[in-house]
C-alpha cells in the first residue's frame, strides 16, 4: 500500500514497509529516524556542504539519501551502490527522476547474508567511481555485515575515491565494548547480537560473528583491527572512536553503533 501523502514532502521516494521491512525495519519512524541521524552525522563529522561529493556504500533503499536531497544542492553529488538489485532499480526509476543529482548502481557482490548468490569477490572488488572524487564516503551498518578481509578492501577503495581532505565516517559493532550475558537495550539484546563466534583463523579478539552458520549477519570488530585497517589504506583515526548505545556500555552515546571517523593520512 502506498504511503499518504503526509508522511513526507515527497512520498513517492519512500519505500513500501514491505520492502523497508528487507532492511529490518517495521515501523515507519524507524525510517525516518535513521536517516536523520546520519544526515547529522555528515553535518558534524563530515563537514559537508551544498557542493559536497558525498558516496555511501551500501545505500539500501536510499534512506540516508532522502534527508541529503535536502543538504545537497545542484553544485552537489550524491553517490550509492548496493549489492541489492530491486532496490537499486526502485532508486533508479523514483529518486533519480526526481533528483538527478542522486544516482545509484547495482554491484553484484557476494554476502554470506544479503547476497549469497553474488558473482563479485568483495576483497578485490573496485568501487565504480575515479581516484579522489569524493568529498564523504560513509557506511551505515555496513561493516556490521562483512567480513574482514573484505572490510580492509574497502577501506582501501574509500581511501583511493576520498579527495585527500575528505573524510570517511563508518559504523562498527565495537567488540571491545561487548559484554557477554550483560543486559542491552531494545532490540540489541537478542541473541543475534552476541559475538560469542570465531571466524576462521582471525584472533577472536579482533573479530567475533553471532551466527557460525551465516557469518556476514553480524559481525563485530576491535579497535585495534580497525586502526590497522585504516592505516594499510592510508587513513588515520580524525578522533578517538564515537560510542554507540548498543552495547549499554556508554552514559554519552551518540549513535546506535560506534562510529568511526577517518582521514586522509
Amino acid at each position: 500500500m502506498p504511503h499518504p501523502e503526509w508522511v513526507a514532502y515527497e512520498p513517492a521516494l519512500v519505500p513500501s514497509l514491505e520492502q523497508m521491512r528487507t532492511e529490518g525495519i517495521e515501523v515507519l519512524e524507524e525510517w525516518f529516524r535513521w536517516a536523520e541521524e546520519w544526515s547529522m552525522f555528515m553535518r558534524v563529522y563530515g563537514n559537508i556542504t551544498r557542493a559536497s561529493r558525498v558516496l555511501e556504500i551500501g545505500c539500501g533503499q536510499g534512506r540516508i539519501a532522502f534527508p541529503l536531497r535536502y543538504v545537497l544542492s545542484t553544485e552537489g553529488a550524491y553517490d550509492g551502490f548496493d549489492i541489492d538489485r530491486s532496490k537499486i532499480a526502485f532508486l533508479q526509476q523514483v529518486f533519480t527522476t526526481a533528483h538527478p543529482n542522486f544516482r545509484f548502481q547495482y554491484v553484484d557482490v557476494h554476502n554470506s547474508y544479503y547476497n549469497p548468490a553474488g558473482l563479485l569477490h568483495g576483497e578485490s572488488f573496485r568501487f565504480p567511481y575515479p581516484d579522489a572524487s569524493f568529498d564523504i564516503v560513509y557506511a551505515a551498518s555496513v561493516f556490521t555485515h562483512m567480513a574482514p578481509h573484505i572490510a580492509a578492501n574497502y577501506f582501501r577503495e574509500a581511501a583511493r575515491v576520498l579527495k585527500p581532505t575528505g573524510r570517511a565516517i563508518f559504523s562498527f559493532f565495537l567488540l571491545d565494548v561487548y559484554r557477554p550475558g550483560a543486559p542491552r537495550p531494545f532490540a540489541f539484546g537478542h541473541p543475534r547480537f552476541n559475538f560469542d563466534h570465531p571466524y576462521g583463523t582471525v584472533d577472536p579478539r579482533e573479530f567475533a560473528i553471532a551466527n557460525p552458520r551465516n557469518p556476514e549477519q553480524m559481525t563485530a570488530y576491535s579497535q585495534r583491527l580497525i586502526e590497522r585497517m585504516a592505516a594499510g589504506a592510508g587513513l588515520r583515526l580524525h578522533q578517538p572512536i564515537i560510542p554507540g548505545l548498543w552495547s549499554a556500555t556508554s552514559p554519552t552515546w551518540v549513535a546506535a553503533q560506534e562510529l568511526v571517523i577517518l582521514e586522509t593520512r
